[in-house]
């Protein structure tokens, strides 16, 4: 469902955040901190009539370890804008409070590097 990785795009450009729709490589210098929208997954549900279901997106914000403070508002922002009603252009989604989740970790996948990494696995059932 491209509404909502369009949705939460469009967002993160608003909040001001540097948004990427892949993973920058190491040798493509980037700011941090940044926004990575990933992966998204559908998992359609029908009756006769409607298309059901839920839709499940991943959002990486990733900063240096100095930037925990700002890393963990951005995953709070995501986190709360996924709770309640989500309109898009062409659906409607309901977040619950419980499918969504927030994670906070230091990453050293990146040789030579200690990144800081918040997570925000956002699940929307379809209305």
């Amino acid at each position: 469902m491209q509404d909502v990785y369009d949705y939460y795009f469009r967002l993160s450009k608003k909040s001001g955040y540097n948004t990427y729709d892949y993973l920058p490589p190491q040798s493509e210098k980037v700011k941090y901190p940044f926004v990575y929208i990933g992966n998204l997954e559908e998992i359609p549900s029908q009756t006769k009539t409607n298309l059901t279901g839920s839709v499940v997106l991943n959002i990486d914000c990733w900063g240096t370890p100095k930037q925990r403070l700002i890393i963990s508002e951005m995953v709070e922002r995501f986190f709360y804008a996924s709770i309640g009603r989500v309109n898009t252009e062409n659906y409607h989604f309901y977040g619950n409070a419980q499918q969504q989740s927030k994670r906070m970790q230091l990453d050293t996948s990146v040789p030579n590097s200690t990144l800081m990494r918040g997570m925000v696995t956002i699940e929307l059932q379809i209305l």
